[in-house]
């Protein structure tokens, strides 16, 4: 079998998918470890609730940041692969049953 073609659209749904997920996690963590250090700085109760507020936003803002970034490269990459495989003829796979 052999990939020739890569749907531009399906392919940027699921870079975005990915990217938006990472994005998540990767805000998840930022915001716990902004909680611990404000929870320090300026106290635990106003720190924690700051800190909380930090971290919903920053799964927010991450995730929706690697939404768009996750369409565009996602984008990108199969319409090179798309007119790469021209040239290269495509990527053999073999599935085994």
């Amino acid at each position: 079998m052999r990939i020739e073609k890569v749907g531009v659209s399906s392919a940027a749904f699921v870079f975005g998918g990915i990217f938006a997920v990472l994005g998540a996690i990767g805000g998840f963590l930022e915001g716990i470890s902004a909680m611990v250090g404000l929870s320090f700085r300026i106290g635990i109760i106003q720190g924690l609730g700051i800190g909380l507020l930090e971290t919903i936003m920053l799964i927010v803002i991450y995730a929706v940041v690697g939404l768009i970034i996750g369409l565009i490269v996602g984008a990108v990459c199969a319409w090179a692969f798309n007119h790469s495989s021209r040239l290269f003829g495509g990527i053999e796979i073999t599935i085994k049953e």
